[in-house]
């Protein structure tokens, strides 16, 4: 039998040594030996698969292995014959770290399917977060097909704070407790509360709201979800408030910043610099628009200078959001330099007119938005620190593509088609940086996003000469291409491409406030 020991990469990349090695090769195996989960010597495993090209963005390994798996670990990484229950070829094949989706909106199983065979063994809601977590996350235990968890959401735990709305919050909690999430009165309730968007709160208020933060840490968030981008009404001393508590709470905020430009991304760089907070700054791409090189610079010298800041991007040219929302109030086509031929409506995928605008924004309903160029994903692709985020949407079937096709696109797309960053890289921004982003407030993800013995077995078997998206903006969601096998905790959830029914292999990720 032959231990995995870190390897020097094939090819040396100065950029992810200086990201990567917190812990290198050595938290999984801590936790494998200090759990007692296997000795050294030759015992039959769970699953062995055979033969891959095993790479691991930590440590730099990219070489042909067998990986043994006994339960929901990774136990053996060796050059060496294998024994196991199940032996699976996977010759020719990438075994990578399954990947970890930080901003994935569509969080039933049918999203989930959808993630799953785009390689995504861990999707995190932590822009928006989830009202009422304590109750969201009993409703997924032992029914979920990949790894979850959320942020608290700020953008609801203000207007419950205001005086105003004291009533409407109360009855809310109250259906959530007795009644669950499919009550129909529920989102009438909710409804209530969508005006506050423009409201600001008192001083009394922004004391409330902060209390309601803080208990929230006890229900397991994973930090603040800021998209002060929806409720204009929010104060910069809301806002930097919050910051501020985040700190003094030692919580990472995520945000989606205020407005387009380069103001906005400043004011999330400077609370954290004054806060001295933690802070994730959502879908660069769209936040930045033509000014990424200018965006991607500013956060690329906060890190620089020791501020805890980091970014995300999609790999497509249009967003996504509710065409109800404030981002289409009056003067959104200077804001967002774009029209109304822009804007695409989900359901009917048709392209709106003035008149159809009106009518639609009056009903309701998700839009795709195609207003960024080619050029900027490249760039900043190519920054060494920023990772991948679907930003995926709620199951629908002409739901953006990003939903399904994100990480196959990153692969197919821009590593083997363009050239725009190499293989390594790419699975760091899809595994590895996002469990780093969240291990301090996170424990279990200091044994994702790795391939390493002792860590979690979610793991992604990919061919990189055919993966590719094949989600549409025309044609909507369908499976991604070339990805073979996706791991769960040690349980396949796609197997030869296909889905496995009747599994639910998925665990909740909690902060480590969790009482």
């Amino acid at each position: 039998m032959v231990w995995f020991t870190a390897e020097k990469p094939a090819v040396p990349d100065e950029r992810r040594n200086m990201s990567r090695k917190t812990g290198i090769a050595l938290a999984c195996y801590v936790l494998l030996i200090g759990g007692g989960a296997a000795t050294a010597q030759t015992t039959d495993l769970d699953l062995v698969l055979v033969g891959g090209r095993v790479m691991d963005p930590e440590t730099g390994l990219d070489a042909q292995r067998n990986l043994g798996i006994r339960g929901d670990r990774i136990v053996e990484i060796s050059s060496q014959p294998l024994r196991g229950t199940t032996v699976v070829d996977v010759s020719g094949l990438v075994v990578a770290p399954g990947f970890i989706d930080p901003h994935a909106h569509g969080q039933t199983n049918e999203s989930h399917r959808f993630q799953a065979h785009d390689g995504v063994t861990t999707a995190l809601e932590l822009e928006s977060g989830r009202p009422f977590l304590r109750q969201w996350l009993l409703t997924k235990d032992g029914k979920t097909l990949i790894n979850y968890g959320a942020t608290m959401a700020q953008s609801t735990l203000r207007w419950m704070a205001m005086e105003k709305y004291r009533d409407v919050a109360r009855e809310a909690r109250e259906i959530v407790e007795k009644e669950g999430f499919d009550h129909p009165r529920l989102r009438e309730v909710l409804g209530e509360g969508f005006s506050a968007r423009y409201e600001s709160l008192t001083a009394a208020e922004l004391d409330a709201m902060g209390e309601g933060l803080s208990a929230e840490l006890a229900d397991g968030a994973l930090g603040i979800g800021v998209p002060v981008g929806y409720y204009p009404g929010a104060t910069r001393e809301e806002i930097f408030s919050v910051y501020q508590l985040a700190a003094k709470m030692k919580t990472p905020v995520y945000t989606h910043v205020r407005d387009p430009n380069l103001a906005a991304i400043q004011e999330a760089i400077a609370n954290a610099a004054a806060a001295g907070a933690s802070v994730h700054i959502v879908h660069l791409n769209s936040m930045a628009l033509g000014r990424i090189g200018a965006a991607l610079d500013m956060v690329g010298s906060a890190q620089k200078q020791g501020l805890d800041i980091t970014t995300e991007l999609y790999p497509y040219t249009a967003g996504s959001t509710s065409l109800q929302s404030t981002l289409f109030d009056e003067g959104w086509q200077e804001v967002w330099g774009m029209d109304y031929g822009d804007i695409q409506w989900e359901a009917t995928g048709e392209r709106l007119t003035k008149e159809t605008f009106e009518k639609y924004r009056k009903e309701g309903g998700t839009v795709i938005i195609h207003m960024m160029k080619e050029e900027w994903i490249d760039q900043a692709l190519k920054a060494p620190f920023t990772m991948i985020g679907s930003d995926g949407m709620p199951y629908h079937p002409k739901a953006h593509p990003r939903s399904a096709g994100t990480y196959s696109r990153v692969l197919g797309r821009y590593v083997r088609e363009r050239k725009a960053l190499s293989l390594m890289d790419a699975l760091a921004k899809m595994s590895l940086m996002p469990a780093q982003r969240l291990s301090s407030m996170a424990p279990a993800m200091r044994t994702k996003g790795r391939i390493q013995v002792g860590c979690d077995a979610d793991i992604t078997v990919f061919d990189p000469e055919t993966v590719l998206d094949t989600a549409t903006f025309e044609g909507g969601l369908t499976e991604s291409k070339g990805i073979h096998h996706v791991l769960v905790n040690g349980t396949f959830v796609v197997r030869d491409g296909q889905s496995v029914e009747g599994v639910y292999p998925g665990r909740v990720v909690l902060g480590k406030y969790r009482r």
